[in-house]
């Protein structure tokens, strides 16, 4: 018996263990039967701590691993490679806790997708992110390809909706990644690690968010003679400012297949594309949105609209669009199902390039995919037993996705790229790019051991590339004939991925070694700058002569700046507008700031798309004013009111009071420009809403403060601006009652974009309050007038019935208040500002610590009882001591509760004393290793961040 199987066996029982080659045809594949190969065995653990000790085995052994779930993924990503070991999560799939007011889940990740809501429905509580495959798939398979599904379109991804994981290391280690629902400290890596397709670690544990359903639900079937009519009519809703729930295309041909078959749901078989699109929220107003798409379906040529009548008509439509991949199989034996996202604008392009292909090819095509993201998914129908056939299904699949590159598109939306498509990544990301990528695999895996020769290929100029190209060769070729790669038991691909870790961090340490220590002259310094950039873009920074402010006008500029003061070994902060620098923003060794003052450009903008791209020095306040010509914006409202840049949003990675309605930061960024320490350019995401090629990288440069790199370009998701804005604001001597309010709105659900309460000083500084004295609570609504007037509506009954002590006001012009909130923390000139952050429930018991024994000492502040986040503001007249124990409370009052405390303004004694209690940073290893690859001799200064520093 094999030695390895003996071991787990003794780790584990017999029955956790399958190496019967028979037993293991079973696992050979996942949903893409393409690729085949025979896991050395497959382990089906019961716990996180079971999981652990078995990685720490495989470690010791060097074998390497791949997570699987239910084994629905759609790129070969499950596939364990040369004998590598199957970790079957599927025995773990416990519910483990249900947190109804602060609305999240905690699971065991081997959960089924479909199995959660349906635990929580009876709470009026749903999981969004719903896969086709949603009755099947499981959680931790939608965290490792960041599954989209039919509505994300408005919802977002998986990503949006994870709060946290627990997350098992290659060598065994067990870490928490990302702040289970509140702020968490450090880089982003549970943004990072969703959708790694299992190649940085194993999640056996998540906290996800959990959405309340919908009121009411509108469901239209508009059905067309010509595809491209079809098309243009969902380009023509987005560009209306409606974003529906959901909004699916069908064609002629899946049609006439989904009819045939058991999905049946009453489809015209003699249409060539049908649109399913889906509107919920409150039953106020939604009748008339849905007439407006009904509207706008029959201006582009629709033949007739279909209302779903009851509750089992709109299930009957949406088994049917969720069963069109299966009644494919009355067509041909086997089909290729292709995925990739091209902008809404270029549909009907694309589509008729899609069918040319096909037929260039002799192959039967259909399309059926997600049309309000652009999100592709074409299906060649084949017989795997002809051989040429499967050839030329592989050659118009490659056809299909360069096509969709060409037009701006991205390789895939939602399957991931696994196997299958690693060879497609140099299509949309430069070699350093991929560098970049695989240095943060390295800081999460440096052993190589975690899926390997899965998602990034090895780079040109690697001499172990030619095993990798082997392997997959060798399950490409078993796939097309039925055969099954075995592997040799020499780990070929768990050795090539551990050279190309190895690799980078020889170069990683190459590259420190080659750094001197930089001895800095200003004088000599601003010579070398001025070469650059301009001797009128180089000054010396007022009253700190020693700092020179370099000005860059492109990423060109930019990167030789960067280089020049790597090689010199300079340090170097990037800073915006400068909103967010204090007595500690610039350490005593940093020698230069690079502003973005100069890069200030509007780069693009599709309003059709709803996306815009633009130069990191832009104002958000510009950029808005640019975007509300064509009725959009980018709904964020940072602290700031518009002052700070859209690199400056990106590095704080910070929301405003309006986050907890449109999202933070981390949801709108779809790609960005970056330029490294060492000078290298990397461009990360995409300019598509769905797009799962490669790692996002965005997530970790978002929130990091600079300290990883420059950003210099960003582009961004837009939402429509909504039809009516206004503001129920509700007053009382006591923030008691409106605490109280506020979370019955919540629960109601009222669907309020901001609940806000004010301490008095806020409230009459904005002028919400007439009287000194009183708390306010802000509500902000948005929608259509009919929507919105029953949101105010229903609030004011709520107040009525609830809170007699509490009297209201509403304000139909409310812009002012809330740019006035955004604005106060950098207008304020109070000493000592902090933030902390806790789930919701809790925010009552953090607000009576601060209760002052002194009205004198009362403290300003304002808190989101939506998102549970909280900014203070104090005068700090008590002594440091004082000052210090009463901060050192509330931390630990926060801890408790599973939250954070961070320091954004104090005296720069207090601000030390305070730091060496230290916060407690998650997973801080991983977040040291990160840094250390991607600047190894910490040029962006760690010590220049609003976050501990990765190296503490």
């Amino acid at each position: 018996m094999d030695t390895l199987i003996k071991s787990l066996r003794a780790l584990l029982s017999r029955e956790q263990i399958i190496s019967d080659p028979e037993e293991l045809l079973v696992y050979e594949c996942d949903g893409l039967t393409h690729y085949k190969a025979l896991p050395r065995a497959v382990v089906l653990p019961h716990s996180t701590a079971e999981v652990s000790e078995v990685m720490r085995l495989l470690a010791r052994e060097r074998v390497a691993f791949v997570p699987r779930g239910a084994g629905t993924g759609l790129s070969g990503g499950a596939l364990a490679l040369d004998g590598g070991v199957q970790i079957n999560l599927a025995r773990m799939r416990r519910l483990l806790k249900v947190d109804t007011e602060n609305r999240f889940a905690i699971v065991e990740t081997g959960m089924v997708n479909a199995q959660l809501s349906r635990a929580v429905a009876r709470h009026g509580l749903h999981y969004v992110p719903d896969p086709s495959s949603q009755a099947s798939c499981t959680i931790g398979g939608n965290i490792a390809e960041n599954a989209g599904g039919i509505h994300c379109l408005k919802y977002g991804t998986t990503v949006d909706h994870v709060l946290g994981a627990r997350v098992v290391l290659a060598g065994g280690e067990i870490v928490d990644l990302g702040g289970g629902g509140v702020e968490s400290i450090g880089y982003d890596l549970l943004g990072v690690f969703v959708g790694s397709e299992g190649t940085f670690g194993i999640a056996t544990e998540a906290t996800v968010r959990l959405t309340p359903v919908a009121p009411s639900v509108r469901t239209l079937l508009a059905d067309f003679t010509d595809i491209n009519d079809a098309s243009r009519a969902v380009s023509a809703i987005i560009a209306e400012g409606i974003i529906p729930a959901a909004l699916e295309m069908v064609d002629g041909a899946t049609i006439r297949a989904v009819e045939a078959s058991v999905f049946a749901a009453g489809l015209p078989t003699d249409a060539e594309a049908a649109l399913l699109v889906e509107l919920d929220g409150l039953e106020a107003g939604l009748d008339e949105e849905a007439s407006r798409v009904e509207g706008i379906c029959r201006a582009s040529g629709a033949r007739g609209v279909r209302h779903a009548a009851d509750e089992f008509e709109r299930k009957k439509l949406w088994a049917a669009r969720k069963g069109a991949f299966g009644a494919m199989g009355r067509i041909m034996p086997d089909m290729m199902l292709q995925d990739a996202v091209v902008p809404r604008s270029r549909l009907p392009e694309i589509l008729a390039d899609t069918y040319r292909i096909a037929a260039k090819y002799k192959l039967r095509l259909a399309n059926v995919f997600h049309a309000g993201d652009g999100n592709l998914h074409p299906i060649m129908c084949y017989d795997s037993r002809d051989h040429a056939e499967v050839e030329r299904v592989r050659e118009a699949g490659r056809e299909i996705v360069e096509t969709c590159v060409r037009a701006g598109g991205t390789i895939t939306g939602e399957h991931g790229v696994g196997l299958d498509k690693s060879d497609y990544l140099p299509l949309v990301f430069s070699d350093d790019t991929l560098r970049a990528m695989l240095q943060v695999r390295a800081a999460f895996d440096p052993s190589g051991l975690c899926n390997p020769g899965k998602v990034i290929p090895v780079l040109r100029g690697c001499g172990e590339a030619r095993a990798a190209i082997e392997v997959k060769e060798q399950a490409t070729n078993a796939g097309g004939n039925g055969q099954r790669a075995t592997g040799n038991g020499q780990n070929v691909s768990s050795q090539v991925a551990a050279f190309t870790a190895g690799s980078i961090e020889q170069h990683a340490t190459a590259t420190r070694s080659s750094v001197p220590v930089g001895v800095f002259r200003p004088e000599r310094a601003r010579g070398a700058m001025s070469s650059i950039v301009g001797g009128e873009h180089v000054e010396s920074l007022r009253g700190a002569a020693e700092t020179l402010v370099v000005s860059p006008a492109s990423i060109e500029e930019a990167s030789e700046v960067l280089r020049l003061a790597s090689r010199e070994g300079w340090k170097v902060v990037p800073v915006g507008a400068g909103t967010w620098l204090d007595e500690r923003g610039l350490p005593p060794s940093a020698a230069v700031r690079i502003s973005t003052k100069r890069m200030a450009r509007l780069v693009e903008h599709e309003p059709s798309d709803l996306v815009a791209t633009a130069e990191a020095g832009v104002t958000l306040a510009d950029f808005n004013a640019t975007m509300q010509s064509a009725g959009q914006w980018l709904a964020l409202d940072p602290p700031g009111d518009g002052v700070a840049t859209l690199g400056g949003v990106a590095a704080t990675g910070l929301g405003g009071a309006q986050s907890f309605g449109y999202g933070l930061p981390r949801s709108k960024v779809l790609g960005m420009s970056v330029v490294l320490a060492d000078g290298r350019m990397i461009r990360v995401g995409g300019r598509v809403v769905k797009n799962v090629a490669g790692y996002d990288l965005c997530k970790l440069f978002i929130g990091s403060y600079g300290t990883l790199g420059l950003i210099t370009e960003l582009t961004f998701k837009l939402r429509p601006r909504p039809a009516s804005e206004r503001t129920f604001v509700a007053f009382a001597a006591d923030y008691q009652p409106l605490l109280d309010v506020a979370r019955t709105v919540i629960a109601a659900p009222l669907f309020p974009a901001a609940a806000e309460i004010l301490s008095p000083q806020i409230a009459a500084a904005l002028g919400a309050s007439r009287k000194r004295v009183e708390f306010a609570l802000m509500l902000r609504f948005a929608g259509n007038d009919k929507t919105v007037s029953s949101q105010i509506n229903r609030a004011r009954e709520f107040l009525r019935e609830r809170a007699e002590s509490v009297h209201a006001e509403e304000f139909v012009e409310d812009s002012r208040l809330w740019s006035g909130l955004a604005a106060f923390s950098i207008e304020t000139s109070h000493p000592l500002v902090f933030r902390a952050g806790v789930p919701p429930s809790d925010l009552g018991s953090i607000l009576s610590a601060l209760r002052a024994e002194r009205e004198e000492n009362a403290a300003a502040w304002h808190a989101g009882m939506g998102d549970g986040r909280l900014r203070v503001f104090e005068d700090a007249k008590r002594d440091r001591a004082a000052n210090l124990s009463r901060l050192d409370l509330i931390r630990r009052m926060a801890r408790e509760r599973g939250g954070r405390l961070v320091i954004e303004r104090a005296p720069a004694e207090l601000h030390r004393e305070f730091d060496a209690g230290g916060e407690k940073v998650s997973a801080s290893s991983i977040i040291r290793k990160v840094k250390h690859q991607l600047d190894p001799t910490d040029t962006f200064s760690s010590e220049a961040a609003f976050l501990p520093a990765p190296s503490t």
